[in-house]
């Protein structure tokens, strides 16, 4: 007996009413609810039985087994007890459209004389033609439940080929304009909040904390911010100009442009901070100091990411390979924690502001003699020279009319801009409407113009050219202001530059050997010009490599002996 049941109800007086919707939007707007548990009551009372409601609220039927439906279960079990004899649902879909439930329901119905009632008529499901005619109606409401998911899936599908939004609540930072995502300015402001303190290596949990503090509702306004909710935030695509939809049936994808929130640089940024603090867990909240390369570094030797130490008090500054710490916790210890020869190789740690400087000093001079990095030719080497698209014909199509159509309003926009200016000069606006309109005009041919050179970098390049073209926006200004970057700033030009460096220790010469891996070929490229007198003539490019090997040279004793690649010929270039 159920807590605030005084007796147990009859149950051949009494008719049990099932109520669902299909979805909880449908459930909060009570569209079909309380009609449903109506007519059941109606029925009831031709009947002579006493009505009993037990309402589902908002659930999907399809693809739902019974124990997935809290009411639904409590009333197959209630079926299985004997409880119920006498059973109302408004249609047969409102129990289920998956033939595996509806089978089940049947045989528990026609094992226990139950009489199956809907807003139609009535099935005694020990009779063999009630029974034949609910196997036909639950075909027919599985039939239509295939349909209207084709139907939805054809429609999500044609909806990304044009550039719609396909539907369905869109990302946070985001609101639907004329079925396309557009900027939600109040959401958005949250959205450059989070790239940019994670940038500045706040953590998950202390974002999280911000939000909830400033009352920043989430996308669907229930609850607080989750930490797999943010995570999930910073890996969307969305935020950095497009994404990706994937049709689960024909497996299609399709590539549709929306507005960026963040720059390319700024999320690809996040992106590789994230994986290499995954990799660092154990680490995270041990780490307090700034180090510059720790988390590109890695050791040749044993491959583990290099860790650092900074201890200023102990004399400690140093990069290191946590082989032994590591091998400590695996094993429960060391026979020889403190000899040498008995780790993965790595005997020796770097000091860590001269590795840095060597590095930087090593990256500002490749960066100063690379063709592809100056300012007088990159843009042409990013034109002539971009990585291939991946685009399929048909997303090359749209993309070519999205093109047009933008080049299409950029010049309406120029010409009402030029028309706007005569009419100030000729006394036909006012001095601060004309303002306004001007800077919204102006505001608006920026926005097109950006996303003009988006499509046609993505028409041109995929999407390895926007990368690059972001990174070159970001830190194309000239080399002699690196050095007045801040050291988060620092941390995302290598980054932006850099895949890894890799460091083994050479025993017999007494040096770290560091190999820096770049993610372009800009070590020794250069152009040469058709004639350099006639610029316009013409170049061809000569084809750098991506790594140079830079030695860290020990001494004897205790310190060491810096080799830059400005001062000393044993800096060779692989």
């Amino acid at each position: 007996m159920k807590t605030g049941e005084s007796k147990r109800s009859d149950p051949n007086k009494t008719l049990y009413i099932y109520t669902r919707v299909s979805t909880t939007v449908q459930a909060d707007e009570g569209m079909s609810l309380d009609i449903q548990a109506e007519i059941g009551k109606e029925r009831a009372k031709k009947l002579g039985f006493t009505p009993k409601v037990l309402n589902e609220g908002g659930v999907s039927s399809n693809h739902e087994g019974i124990d997935k439906r809290k009411v639904l279960s409590e009333v197959y079990s209630k079926i299985l007890s004997g409880d119920i004899k006498h059973l109302f649902v408004y249609d047969q879909s409102r129990l289920s459209r998956n033939d595996d439930v509806s089978s089940a329901f049947r045989i528990a119905c026609n094992r226990n004389g139950v009489t199956l009632y809907t807003k139609d008529g009535q099935y005694d499901l020990s009779n063999s033609s009630d029974q034949f005619m609910k196997k036909i109606m639950d075909a027919v409401a599985e039939l239509d439940n295939a349909q209207r998911a084709e139907r939805t899936r054809l429609g999500k599908l044609a909806r990304a080929r044009g550039g719609s939004w396909h539907g369905g609540p869109p990302p946070f930072g985001y609101s639907i304009v004329d079925k396309k995502l557009a900027v939600n300015k109040s959401e958005s402001v949250w959205v450059k909040r989070i790239f940019s303190d994670t940038i500045k290596g706040k953590s998950t949990l202390e974002i999280k904390k911000l939000l909830d503090s400033k009352g920043v509702l989430t996308r669907r306004r229930v609850g607080t911010w989750t930490l797999g909710s943010i995570q999930s935030l910073i890996k969307n695509t969305h935020y950095k100009g497009y994404y990706t939809y994937t049709d689960k049936k024909s497996e299609e994808s399709v590539t549709v442009l929306c507005p960026a929130i963040v720059d390319e640089t700024t999320w690809t940024s996040v992106q590789k901070l994230k994986t290499r603090l995954t990799s660092r867990v154990s680490q995270q909240n041990r780490t307090k100091n700034f180090y510059l390369l720790r988390d590109l570094m890695v050791c040749g030797h044993c491959g583990l990411a290099m860790s650092a130490r900074s201890k200023i008090s102990k004399n400690e500054n140093h990069y290191y390979c946590p082989h032994k710490e590591r091998k400590w916790v695996v094993e429960g210890g060391s026979k020889t924690p403190w000899e040498r020869g008995h780790g993965c190789g790595m005997e020796r740690s770097l000091n860590i502001p001269e590795t840095d400087q060597l590095v930087w000093d090593t990256v500002l001079d490749i960066h100063r003699k690379s063709s592809v990095l100056k300012e007088e030719v990159k843009w042409k080497i990013l034109e002539e020279h971009g990585v291939p698209a991946k685009h399929s014909e048909a997303e090359l199509k749209v993309l070519e009319r999205q093109l047009k159509q933008l080049e299409k309003q950029l010049k309406l926009t120029k010409e009402g801009q030029a028309e706007l200016v005569v009419n100030h000069s000729t006394g036909q606006i006012k001095p601060d409407v004309y303002e306004l309109a001007l800077k919204r005009s102006a505001e608006y041919l920026h926005d097109l113009e950006v996303k003009i050179a988006n499509l046609q970098l993505q028409l041109k390049g995929g999407d390895d050219n926007r990368k690059w073209f972001d990174w070159l926006k970001v830190f194309g200004q000239r080399l002699d202001e690196k050095n007045d970057l801040t050291n988060e700033e620092k941390k995302q030009y290598l980054t932006g530059l850099i895949k890894s460096i890799t460091v083994k220790y050479d025993r017999a010469k007494n040096q770290h050997d560091l190999q820096i891996k770049f993610q372009l070929p800009i070590v020794g490229d250069g152009i040469v010009w058709i004639d350099p007198k006639k610029k316009g003539l013409g170049y061809t490019l000569k084809r750098g490599k991506r790594s140079k090997m830079v030695v860290f040279k020990k001494k004897a004793g205790r310190g060491v002996k810096l080799i830059t690649p400005l001062r000393n010929q044993s800096v060779t270039v692989e």
